[in-house]
């Protein structure tokens, strides 16, 4: 068991105030900026997902001076995002299109509502975080969506199945080439991690469930089961505990700056994606071998 006292002067509405915190850890400390920030948060002291520079220097200079010392493993696991890195949204057109069908609903409506003012009227405050950690399901936004729908082309529609309608995730294209890496990742050893922002479908909560991952990844993390979403540092400590893996033992990939940012300063190595093929050519490059 290490001790560690940990003292902080952070600015409050009536101006500078000391805390100081005496924490516990078990076994090797193996990656200090990890842990710090882990710390920062539990004790109400890291709001959203950025530190001053000047922060992290004044209190991770000795930390990190002598996190030096400790063998640099090798990387054990691949954390994945899901939207625009393994399913596109631009080329599930086709499910909403069916969906659209389905319903006898207008042509090329339903994206058109999602982005509309009528949507953001009838949402209850911070829905969408609510709706991504668990508070509410996708039934609970079917009907908020089927009353802006309807609002907005003056239908009258009673019941529609959208967010919850996962008849249709049979019908979803992913990228390949990314799923077919993943495959072989888990051939050589290494962990994959699917991390994703998603909701409860139902009144069950049991999560989102996407069919057929578990072929893909070792372990599939939803942020409505943990009760929390990205870019939230809590949610990645949960998926590095669950994959019973360190930081510094990662590869995370995300389309999103700001996630990548979040994971950077827990000691992940990161790749934003822009595109498939460039970030499999990056992960390649990182790892040494070749995943085609």
């Amino acid at each position: 068991m290490i001790e560690f006292s940990l003292f902080f002067d952070f600015p409050t509405t009536s101006g500078f105030t000391e805390r100081n915190a005496t924490v516990y850890h078990s076994g090797r400390l193996r990656n200090p900026k990890a842990l710090f920030i882990s710390l920062m948060h539990r004790h109400g002291l890291l709001l959203a997902t950025s530190l001053p520079k000047d922060l992290w220097q004044m209190s991770l200079k000795s930390a990190s001076e002598s996190s030096d010392d400790f063998y640099a493993n090798p990387y054990k696991g691949v954390i994945f995002d899901y939207g625009e890195v393994l399913w596109m949204q631009s080329r599930n057109i086709h499910v909403y299109r069916q969906i659209e069908g389905d319903n006898g609903l207008f042509d090329n409506s339903l994206v058109p509502t999602l982005l509309s003012k009528e949507l953001a009227e009838v949402l209850p405050k911070n829905f969408h975080e609510d709706l991504l950690t668990g508070v509410y399901t996708a039934k609970d936004f079917d009907q908020y969506f089927v009353a802006a729908y309807n609002r907005k082309y003056d239908t009258k529609l009673k019941n529609l199945k959208f967010f919850s309608a996962t008849e249709y995730d049979k019908e979803a294209a992913y990228e390949v080439a990314v799923l077919h890496a993943c495959c072989k990742l888990r051939k050589r050893g290494i962990k994959t991690i699917l991390m994703l922002d998603t909701y409860h479908v139902d009144e069950t909560r049991t999560g989102r469930k996407i069919p057929n991952m578990d072929i893909y990844f070792d372990h599939v993390v939803e942020s409505c089961n943990e009760g929390l979403k990205k870019p939230d540092p809590r949610f990645y400590m949960a998926v590095l505990e669950k994959a019973d893996l360190q930081s510094d033992e990662v590869i995370y990939i995300d389309d999103s700056k700001i996630n990548c940012e979040t994971a950077e300063m827990l000691g992940m190595r990161f790749i934003q994606a822009y595109n498939s093929m460039d970030m499999l050519e990056d992960l390649q490059e990182i790892l040494g071998f070749e995943l085609d």
